[in-house]
């Protein structure tokens, strides 16, 4: 008897794994058959000793990027646009990922797809590692029968994003070094500092002033309940994440987003360039309007913009132009409504999307370039206000105590 590792799906469709002995893999599927079990991968469990358990949890850690994703769809693209079958280009595609995690990910899909899935919904069972921009990509692609030039657009939109991506992350480096430091000078100011002002001014037993009281106050908590901060703050971490899980919480911070001074406008006019790209696509790829509307809804991340694109797509199946309901969204500025009117009435709408894309493309490069400038003056209050806290808090009962100096 031989043992075997196995990963199945149960009726409703949940994802189990375990060991068994069998005389061959044959066998092994044969007995998770009778346990109600639809195998997806069945291997010899050889003994590897330490060394495999340990390979085995550090691929558990490996995470799977966003340029792995890029490779994955590129590759796949070539692969299936040379009339490879899609069970092969997988196969073939999978040889040459690195990443441990991820090559087991595509060979759960193959199987899922061998098993009768179609590519979308074997996609569909891994959300965590495949974005709704690809599944839904991927699933508009399978319907028109243009999986190939759908794979290769999803490339570009994922190196798209990594590259804007990439910009954000510079451009704010900059001011999140400031923050951190400066969230460390106040913890070692109040931490270090603080105490030996404390114990100078105890020996005069002089009334002190608000910000002075406020300073032995922080350091008091700081240094006698840190662990309740602690808790509290990871409690409060938590729970903000299990709220953006529910439909309503996430909505309410898509909202949030989008109001806020500097990064809402940033946000929404990416959101308006994925808009124009993917619409342009799909409508590209001869998908019919209404599916295509559905589809790029569904690669919005932010909930605001995704249901207002989900309501366009109801008045335009009533007979509306797409221009009327954009009007009325107050999402879409006044530019991207002339384009897109503009567009319809000269049968040239995939070109105005692309024109539109391209435009809020430079808006958001130009808001990226200008992120530094814009936040700048927010990191100048901020330092201002802690050092006229601690400079307050100080100098003050100084002051004080030289006043009762000289009158005594």
């Amino acid at each position: 008897m031989t043992n075997f590792r196995y990963k199945a799906r149960d009726s409703s469709g949940a994802l189990t794994s375990g060991q068994l002995e069998a005389e061959s893999s044959r066998g092994a599927a044969i007995q998770l058959d009778k346990q109600g079990l639809s195998p997806i991968l069945i291997e010899k469990d050889e003994p590897g000793g330490l060394g495999l358990v340990v390979e085995e949890w550090l691929s558990n850690l490996q995470k799977i990027r966003a340029e792995d994703l890029v490779v994955f769809t590129r590759q796949l693209a070539s692969t299936l646009e040379a009339g490879v079958p899609l069970i092969n280009s997988l196969d073939a595609v999978a040889e040459q990922i690195r990443n441990r995690k991820f090559h087991t990910v595509v060979l759960l899909v193959k199987k899922e797809i061998e098993g009768g899935s179609t590519f979308s919904d074997a996609l569909a069972r891994h959300h965590k590692h495949f974005s709704s921009l690809i599944i839904n990509m991927i699933r508009g692609g399978e319907k028109a029968g243009i999986l190939p030039q759908v794979l290769d657009r999803v490339s570009s939109l994922l190196e798209k994003d990594i590259e804007t991506a990439d910009k954000i992350k510079a451009a704010t480096r900059y001011p999140m070094i400031v923050l951190f430091v400066l969230a460390g000078a106040f913890v070692v100011l109040t931490i270090y500092v603080i105490p030996r002002f404390i114990n100078f001014f105890a020996a005069f037993k002089a009334e002190l002033p608000l910000p002075t009281r406020i300073l032995i106050g922080t350091n008091y908590y700081l240094t006698n309940y840190w662990y309740w901060i602690l808790g509290i703050t990871f409690a409060t971490v938590y729970l903000f994440y299990r709220v953006l899980q529910t439909e309503r919480g996430r909505y309410n911070w898509d909202r949030f987003m989008l109001s806020t001074p500097i990064f809402g406008p940033l946000f929404s006019r990416i959101y308006l360039s994925r808009f124009g790209r993917m619409l342009a696509a799909m409508l590209g790829s001869g998908i019919p309007i209404l599916e295509a509307l559905t589809v790029t809804a569904g690669t919005i991340e932010n909930k605001i913009v995704s249901n207002v694109i989900i309501d366009i797509r109801e008045e335009v199946s009533r007979g509306k132009s797409l221009t009327e309901p954009m009007r009325a969204s107050r999402v879409f500025p006044p530019i991207a409504v002339s384009m897109v009117a503009i567009g319809e009435k000269a049968g040239s709408l995939e070109n105005m999307l692309n024109k539109m894309a391209d435009y809020f493309d430079r808006e958001v490069d130009y808001t990226i370039k200008n992120l530094t400038p814009l936040l700048e003056p927010l990191l100048i209050l901020g330092l201002a206000v802690v050092l006229l806290v601690f400079a307050l808090g100080i100098f003050l009962p100084m002051w004080d105590l030289i006043k009762i100096y000289k009158t005594s």
